[in-house]
């Protein structure tokens, strides 16, 4: 995991992604297993469009400096 950002609620992993592959770490942290009962989604920052798996949400690089404002958001 490269950072994790926190909201009012919950940890966020954050993860960035400089190939378009699989993100294992984030993919477990974000299990609905109970490990974890902290994390309810994760963010991966990679070079795609915008998009949400279930588990964890993508934006491309750009977006970046709008995490702040996404988080503040009561999802």
């Amino acid at each position: 995991m490269d950072f994790f950002i926190r909201d009012a609620r919950s940890l966020i992993p954050v993860e960035v992604k400089t190939t378009d592959s699989a993100t294992k770490s984030l993919t477990k942290l974000t299990a609905q297993d109970g490990k974890y009962p902290d994390i309810r989604y994760g963010i991966k920052l990679c070079n795609k469009n915008i998009g949400f798996n279930g588990k964890f949400y993508t934006f491309p690089y750009f977006l970046t400096f709008l995490l702040k404002r996404f988080v503040r958001k009561d999802l």
